[in-house]
């Protein structure tokens, strides 16, 4: 991305953060309504309209949020809906029979089985702990045209015969066993009244496939380590397990990747006709009694984890760790992945990268894999797609930049600021909007949660071809001959507690083994004006493949432009262009353990809002004058995409601006507790 790209990225965002404080400060509750849209260039315009904020799309609807009757003009919308001040709203991905989740309202069910309702803030307990993904609709969506074909660099090295060797050794046939022993009681019966399995993650027979995975892993990862990461959503639920199992590297502080999927599965889409395929007779999907084999959905990416340990456990060790880990619970809400990456987050884990697979097989028009990533994780998307070119796997890449797209378990390393990618089919797979489908390039998974959701329906050589790029993109540093290469990426800044965190990632195969200059420096919004504020020499080595992770003193919080420079006077000798060694970021500082509230006092003429920073997620803060009255409540998870914050703007419950005086916070988690207590002031 070049310069004049960056400073348009910036100043879009920057748009974008505008509209959403206009919404919010207005007096008077906004309307939520859904829009049908037939093309892209159609919708961006529409999103372009004064006081329309998009919010999200999901298939052919667009949801916006307006203050203004004139911004829907001409438009004919499928509903119009005004949430109380109590009340948020949440994406449904699929409901059983029509029927909304447990103490919430239905806005809109699609056709297509997806839904949006509202759920009071007394009622979301009650509705989490049900078996329904609730979703929280993001507070803007990033409305980006479509960009395809290939992002990466092409480098001028050859292939290493070791990592080519090791890629003939992926067999299909191995891939499709592991997936019929997932999906079939007996894998020689097939799909026949009874032999069905069920993954679904609180049945008692979906641990006979958590154990299968264990001792799978402990059979490959040879002087590894396999353990079970047990969790419950509730109290009184369930006991799941995440299964990880773990390749060492040669170097225990270099950090570790992680490879995953999630092995749970429902069949809450299942019509009677499918129901009847395999023997059953009821016409309507209970996940208590009947079978959800999940084969495409994740039995694919489930044996890709377990096929790519078995290679990669006989190429020669890299200093950095692998991670195998299969998620239990993704179905209910991201469960397993978001317990772990909550834990890896509390532990400070050196996480160089996740790739996550979800839904790789399916597709039977052409061997094509979806990318999605946000800005920090472009480089894993460029490193794969270089993979692909340089090792002829022969994937058709397509790239989906997308930093709201949080539908599957990338979604919970993104809020925690670790860099992963969700590799898929199709994202959505049932979009039939998607240009990929226009174009004939994937076909609609009509066996997308449902109980025929079987082996017989996956392209085994996809999904060969998608482990093979797992192998080779982990398996090539060190193996070939080349140079070392120093990148940094929009993402790359972050918050860790007082000080500002840098990742530097080496993209090269080759270490670096001499020190090599970081420089940061803050910038005006338009990045103009730029001001040196640290430097440094960072010691060597950085291992190929690995992340640097670089602590500064900062000690501020708020939103900032950085200038963010690796190796300004250009002394190490590297591959690839000199512009990935610099980049701008917005940089919005949040601390990562305790709360920090700023600023205090709030001057409402020159700043917006105050902010509750660090706040746990699905926390809760009230506001209170001194005389006891409620002026207003806020919920971490009606914030969008501001995880661990909830912003105040200073306006009671009716929307108006408060008098100046001092009041009363208190912040309580999602089950009442109360964690702090303080006085804030608001000048007029």
């Amino acid at each position: 991305m070049n310069m004049t790209n960056l400073q348009k990225f910036l100043v879009h965002r920057l748009v974008l953060l505008s509209m959403a404080w206009i919404l919010v400060a207005t007096p008077g509750r906004a309307d939520l309504i859904g829009v049908t849209w037939d093309s892209v260039e159609a919708l961006y315009l529409l999103s372009q309209r004064p006081q329309l904020q998009l919010r999200s799309i999901h298939g052919h609807v667009a949801l916006f949020e307006t203050l203004d009757e004139a911004a829907i003009s001409g438009l004919s919308p499928l509903f119009r809906d005004i949430a109380a001040a109590d009340e948020g709203y949440y994406l449904v991905d699929h409901l059983h029979a029509h029927a909304p989740p447990a103490g919430t309202h239905l806005v809109y069910a699609d056709e297509d089985r997806w839904a949006l309702v509202r759920i009071p803030g007394d009622e979301l307990a009650t509705a989490l702990a049900g078996d329904h993904f609730l979703y929280p609709l993001p507070a803007i969506f990033d409305l980006q045209l479509p960009r395809y074909g290939s992002a990466a660099r092409p480098l001028d090295r050859a292939p290493s015969p070791v990592v080519t060797e090791l890629l003939t050794t992926v067999d299909p046939e191995r891939l499709r066993e592991h997936v019929e022993i997932l999906s079939f009681r007996d894998p020689s019966l097939g799909a026949v009244a009874g032999n069905v399995r069920t993954r679904h993650a609180r049945r008692s027979e979906t641990f006979e496939s958590t154990v299968y995975l264990q001792q799978q892993l402990q059979m490959t990862l040879d002087g590894g380590s396999v353990w079970l990461d047990s969790f419950r959503i509730a109290p009184q639920d369930s006991l799941m397990y995440n299964v990880v199992g773990e390749l060492p590297g040669t170097d225990p502080n270099a950090g570790y990747y992680v490879v995953c999927a999630h092995y749970d599965a429902v069949g809450s889409r299942s019509r009677a006709s499918q129901m009847a395929a395999i023997g059953e007779t009821d016409l309507g999907w209970r996940w208590d009694e009947h079978p959800a084999p999940g084969a495409d959905d994740n039995g694919s990416g489930v044996a890709l984890i377990l096929e790519s340990a078995r290679a990669l456990a006989q190429a020669p060790r890299p200093p950095w760790t692998i991670r195998f880990i299969a998620w239990s619970g993704e179905e209910l809400g991201l469960r397993g992945s978001r317990h772990y990456a909550e834990q890896a987050r509390q532990r400070d884990d050196h996480i160089l990268g996740v790739l996550n697979f979800d839904m790789i097989g399916f597709n039977d028009l052409s061997d094509r894999l979806e990318l999605v990533t946000n800005p920090a994780s472009q480089w894993l998307v460029d490193h794969l797609h270089s993979t692909n070119d340089r090792y002829e796997i022969g994937l058709q890449v397509d790239v989906l930049a997308d930093p709201f797209a949080g539908l599957s378990d990338h979604a919970p390393f993104w809020a925690r600021g670790y860099d992963a990618i969700l590799g898929i089919e199709n994202y959505l797979p049932t979009d039939s909007s998607h240009v990929a489908v226009r174009r004939g390039d994937y076909r609609v998974n009509s066996q997308y949660h449902s109980v025929v959701d079987l082996p017989d329906s996956i392209n085994w050589e996809l999904v060969a071809r998608v482990t093979r790029l797992t192998v080779a993109a982990l398996a090539q540093f060190g193996q070939e001959e080349g140079l070392p290469n120093l990148v940094v990426f929009t993402g790359d800044a972050q918050g860790a507690g007082e000080d500002l965190r840098i990742h530097v990632t080496n993209l090269g195969v080759a270490d670096v083994t001499e020190p090599f200059g970081l420089r940061v420096s803050q910038c005006a919004t338009d990045s103009t004006t730029c001001t040196i504020v640290y430097e440094e020499l960072v010691p060597a080595p950085l291992r190929a493949g690995s992340v640097a992770r670089i602590d500064i003193p900062w000690r501020r919080y708020g939103d900032t432009v950085v200038l963010l420079e690796v190796d300004p006077a250009d002394d190490i000798a590297e591959e690839g262009p000199e512009t990935d060694n610099r980049v701008f970021q917005q940089l919005r500082l949040v601390p990562t353990t305790g709360v920090v509230v700023f600023p205090n006092p709030l001057h409402v003429e020159t700043a917006t809002d105050i902010r509750f920073s660090g706040v746990p997620l699905f926390s809760r803060v009230k506001i209170v004058s001194l005389n006891g009255e409620v002026i207003w409540e806020g919920r971490e998870e009606s914030q969008g995409d501001l995880a661990n914050e909830i912003r105040w703007d200073a306006t009671n419950t009716n929307g108006f601006v408060v008098a100046s005086g001092v009041y009363i916070y208190t912040v309580s988690s999602f089950e009442g507790e109360m964690i702090e207590r303080g006085k804030i002031a608001v000048v007029r």
